[in-house]
């Protein structure tokens, strides 16, 4: 009686897994004639039976079962499942986990899961834009694991890394206003010396208003370690100088640096900012070009002279207009000092212009050329 027990419970046994690996075959079959509702039902149920779900090949054919879906045209392929990008991309990530060592399936995921880490890094970024941080979060997470399978490097070379997706996740809880995270996300990216300044200007922004001014400072001076002459910080660093009333000690401040470091552009142009905000404008001119003096294509400076010319200039033109028609000598002289602004401000915003091709300066020696009269000049930045 026990030996055929034994017998009855050996069947049932097999009988079960035969069963249940006809399911990974019935994903292949299924796949092949693209009846894909049938074979993502084959697919749900491998993944969770005892059997199966420990098999590779089951996690391989799952993954390639969830590619289909969410690659196909069709929108009503698609809508059979909306989070197929995601489970391939787990898929393919659990069986080079089970395979690892063995490498019996390696060559046959390594191309789908880059493919699929691409789906998940686009539906992330959809995801973060339409405010579905969840999702989001959810994605990269997926990436994070998926990433030590990047064997031929197809994921890096789209921008795909540990760094980017830390990047990337700083940016969704700060657009989910998530304090706690960002300033966590932050952190790790400035122990890893990322190079973005956005990481210590969003950090600035958000600790003043949260008006812990020393924390404020904390990361403008981690940030000038790597961008030294980034004007953003330098602007937000003389603002918080500022609001303490305490201009004067930073003005004597970069005095005594540029005594010491007399060929130091940076200072040169911080001190030029200094007295810009102080109404100084003599000053700050000086500065200004003496920090182009040191370095020619020092493009937040050219833009700064371009600029503090181009505003010269529109004030004249204001004052211009608002003269009463009587006053023509007047009228002359705003007008050259008109002129002569303009003339001073092209040549640094074209320098700006070339370092980047930025909009704001294209729009502003259009108008000053425009202004002068040049109109063949003012044709090659419309």
């Amino acid at each position: 009686m026990k030996k055929n027990q034994l017998v009855i419970v050996l069947m049932l046994g097999f009988a079960t897994l035969f069963g249940q690996n006809m399911q990974i075959q019935n994903m292949v079959n299924y796949l092949r004639n693209k009846e894909f509702d049938k074979a993502k039902a084959s697919a749900d149920a491998a993944a969770v039976h005892e059997s199966t779900k420990a098999s590779s090949k089951m996690w391989l054919n799952r993954g390639l079962v969830y590619k289909a879906i969410y690659s196909d045209t069709s929108q009503k392929v698609r809508d059979i499942d909306p989070d197929a990008a995601e489970k391939a991309l787990e898929a393919f990530t659990a069986c080079l986990t089970l395979d690892k060592g063995k490498d019996i399936y390696k060559d046959e995921a390594k191309g789908p899961i880059v493919l699929a880490a691409a789906a998940n890094n686009r539906k992330a970024n959809n995801y973060v834009f339409n405010k579905n941080y969840d999702a989001a979060a959810k994605c990269y997470d997926l990436l994070e694991a998926a990433l030590p399978f990047d064997y031929d490097q197809g994921m890096k070379r789209q921008n795909i890394t540990k760094e980017k997706i830390m990047y990337n996740k700083f940016e969704m809880y700060k657009s989910a206003a998530n304090k706690e995270k960002t300033k966590e996300y932050a952190n790790k990216l400035i122990e890893i010396k990322y190079k973005e300044p956005k990481i210590y200007t969003d950090m600035v922004k958000l600790s003043l208003f949260d008006k812990d001014t020393a924390a404020a400072l904390n990361y403008i001076e981690k940030g000038k370690i790597l961008f030294d002459d980034n004007m953003s910080l330098i602007g937000s660093e003389i603002d918080i100088y500022f609001a303490r009333k305490k201009t004067n000690e930073l003005r004597d401040k970069l005095k005594t640096a540029i005594e010491l470091a007399p060929d130091n552009e940076i200072l040169h142009a911080i001190l030029g900012q200094v007295y810009e905000k102080t109404g100084d404008f003599e000053n700050s001119e000086k500065e200004y070009l003496k920090a182009i003096e040191i370095k020619a294509d020092y493009e937040a400076v050219n833009f700064k002279l371009g600029a503090f010319y181009y505003n010269m200039a529109a004030d004249f033109n204001k004052k211009l207009n608002d003269l009463p028609p009587k006053e023509t000598a007047k009228a002359t002289e705003y007008e050259n000092k008109i002129k002569e602004n303009f003339k001073k401000a092209i040549p640094f915003l074209e320098k700006a212009y070339e370092s980047t091709p930025d909009k704001a300066y294209k729009e502003r020696i259009y108008r000053a050329y425009l202004r002068l009269g040049d109109t063949e000049k003012a044709a090659k930045y419309k």
